[in-house]
This record gives C-alpha cells, sequence and structure tokens, in this order.
C-alpha cells in the first residue's frame, strides 16, 4: 500500500485560501459596517475618540492590555459563555501564554503606527494608504506573524531545542507559516485600509476592533 503523501506547500496555501474565505467575507461586511457607524454616527465618532485618548494617555501599556483583552480574553470568554469550552487549568495556562505573547505584538502594532506616520504622513489619502498598506503586510506583517506561529509551535514542542531548530526549517516554513501568512493577506489586507484610513489616534481603536472580530471568526466560523 502506498504511504500518504503530506499536503504540498501550495496545496496547504490553497487549503487556508478555500478555509478563509468565509471568514473573510464576514470581516468585509464587517469592515463596511465599522466605516458606515464611523459615518453616520456621532456616538460611535465619540466613543472612538475617547477611546483613542484613553491610548494617548496610557501609551504603551493600553497597548499591551488591549491586545491581551481583544485577542484573548474576549474570545476565550464568549467561548465559555457559549459553551464551545468549558475554563481548566489548562485554559488559564493557555490564556496566560497567548496574552504575553499578543500584549506584546500590541506592543510592536503600536509602535509601527508610529513609524509609518514617521515614514508616510498623517494624510489618508489613496497613495498614502497604499503605501501604509504594503508597508504593514508585507514588512512588519511577515515578521510579527512569523514570530507568533513560532512561538505557539515552540511551546507545543515542549520548549525543546529540537523543535527551535525546526522553526527555521523549509518544512515549517512550508507547511505551517506560509498557508497562515497567505490566508492573513487574503482577509487582513482591506483591514488595514480601513485601519490607516481613519485619524492617527483612532488607528488602534480600529485595529483593536478588527483584531478582535476576525478572532472570533475565525472561532466560530472557520473552526464551526
Amino acid at each position: 500500500m502506498t504511504a500518504l503523501q503530506p499536503p504540498s506547500a501550495l496545496q496547504q496555501v490553497r487549503a487556508a485560501i478555500r478555509a478563509n474565505a468565509l471568514p473573510g467575507v464576514l470581516l468585509w461586511c464587517g469592515l463596511a459596517v465599522l466605516l458606515l457607524a464611523y459615518a453616520t454616527a456621532p456616538a460611535f465618532q465619540q466613543g472612538l475618540a475617547r477611546w483613542g485618548d484613553v491610548k494617548e494617555a496610557w501609551g504603551l501599556a493600553f497597548a499591551f492590555v488591549s491586545y491581551v483583552v481583544f485577542a484573548v480574553l474576549v474570545p476565550e470568554g464568549l467561548s465559555v459563555a457559549l459553551g464551545r469550552q468549558t475554563w481548566t487549568r489548562k485554559t488559564t495556562r493557555d490564556v496566560l501564554y497567548a496574552g504575553l505573547v499578543f500584549g506584546s505584538i500590541g506592543l510592536t502594532v503600536d509602535v509601527l503606527y508610529g513609524v509609518q506616520v514617521h515614514l508616510f504622513g498623517e494624510q489618508s489619502d489613496a497613495l498614502t494608504l497604499v503605501k501604509k498598506m504594503l508597508f504593514d503586510q508585507f514588512v512588519y506583517s511577515p515578521v510579527s506573524n512569523f514570530v507568533i506561529v513560532a512561538l505557539f509551535a515552540w511551546r507545543e514542542g515542549g520548549f525543546t531545542r529540537k523543535t527551535l531548530r525546526h522553526l527555521f526549517s523549509a518544512d515549517f516554513l512550508a507547511h505551517q507559516y506560509l498557508p497562515v501568512l497567505i490566508a492573513m493577506w487574503c482577509v487582513w489586507i482591506p483591514g488595514v485600509m480601513v485601519i490607516y484610513f481613519m485619524p492617527t489616534e483612532l488607528q488602534f481603536p480600529v485595529a483593536s476592533l478588527i483584531l478582535v472580530f476576525w478572532i472570533l471568526i475565525f472561532k466560530f466560523v472557520r473552526k464551526g
């Protein structure tokens, strides 16, 4: 009997695109609703503005806590509340580790937005938006997503040296990292265009909303 061959990198990329098609469409619809609310609802604008004021006052600490809340605590809490999982000691350990990872990513995102302003300015014209999107998605995001995927894979492997070496192998890059990167590009390019369309002080709050929306879709639709 012929042994089953593992899927190729291209097959995994195609599978990732198919798996993210519905979540991506839902996210794009959510982005349209967010833009509509920002354009037509003064209360929504005021709420974002107050959120932005708190962000400016607390700086990097706010960035860290926001990503812990929106990337980890809200999705996990809803999973428990809706009966999709039970909260165990393992859940606590997972949440603490994920909180450390995503909180740190939140710090880098906040720094990224400041760097983008320095490099490209605060305008929201089409050329500036495209420049910021390209820098975000093809310079920053490949690095940050590798860090995220690698840190979780290293933990799953028991933080061993063997696992650490594997993180930089062609097999890991082709079969675990690349599909994540392709899936991220498929759904996040419109998202970052919306983020950079917003005034600078509102970009991080809007990014946090999009982040939690994406993770919730990923948990309840793609894995549903």
